[in-house]
């Protein structure tokens, strides 16, 4: 079965997350940042020095700050308005994750107890990735992003499809609510999960409408992979949970 959907539906989909090698980035601009101390910038400036260090790998160094800043400043990592000093734009929070994200960078082989402290470095990046989520969950400016359709959805039934995530946002485009969807999922859910999703033009749906957002939750250590389809909730999302009204 086809079902159509529109760009309306899925747009504002953050076009990164914080993997491994963004993580690596961001240190890099950090470090440039705090080299730069004092002196006064703008969100320009953060680009242009970027490109002209080659601090991302790439000729498309700009293009990459686009897309990785919006999502740190939803998350309450950076704030990057107006003119600012170049030191103060990564906030307490963010600091707090380069600083986790470049101590398990310095793990080496001769570490001693290597795996130990990788582990609970790991769960404290995780752990700021939450409190970035609950910073972005409590600032009205994002109340309608897509991710919280996802997590109302793994809240319910603890393991969902993520073709039950795109159906939603169809039944949204449609001014239904989330609730709408998961009634019809609830009696539906093998042929939600048979579901071909189309653009208006008949070509495929791309993944990224929740790729992103699958790896975002996945890297906050709050879902894992079951399939390449399907994803069910850790024991440390009940912890997030209590802490938000979803």
């Amino acid at each position: 079965m086809e079902v159509e959907v529109l760009i309306k539906d899925y747009k504002g989909v953050d076009g990164t997350s914080l993997s491994s090698s963004r993580c690596a980035q961001i240190i890099r601009v950090y470090e440039m940042l705090e080299e730069l101390g004092a002196k006064v910038i703008t969100y320009i400036d953060i680009q242009e020095e970027s490109v002209k260090r080659h601090l991302l790998g790439t000729t498309k160094d700009s293009s990459a700050i686009r897309t990785i800043f919006p999502l740190l400043k939803k998350i309450g990592f950076v704030n990057y308005e107006g003119m600012f000093p170049a030191k103060s734009c990564f906030t307490e929070l963010g600091t707090q994750f380069v600083l986790a994200c470049r101590a398990l960078n310095n793990i080496s082989d001769e570490t001693p107890h290597k795996e130990e402290i990788m582990s609970r470095l790991r769960a404290i990046k995780q752990k700021i990735q939450c409190q970035g989520l609950i910073h972005m969950f409590n600032d009205p400016e994002y109340q309608n992003h897509n991710i919280w359709v996802a997590l109302k959805l793994l809240k319910e039934f603890s393991t969902i499809h993520w073709n039950e995530f795109i159906y939603t946002l169809t039944r949204l485009g449609h001014d239904e609510t989330v609730e709408d969807a998961i009634s019809y999922i609830k009696s539906h859910r093998k042929e939600v999960y048979s579901m071909t999703f189309v653009k208006p033009d008949g070509s495929p749906l791309s993944s990224t409408c929740y790729t992103y957002i699958r790896s975002y939750l996945e890297e906050a250590g709050l879902i894992r992979k079951i399939s390449t389809m399907e994803s069910s909730l850790t024991e440390d999302a009940k912890i997030f949970y209590s802490q938000i009204d979803l």
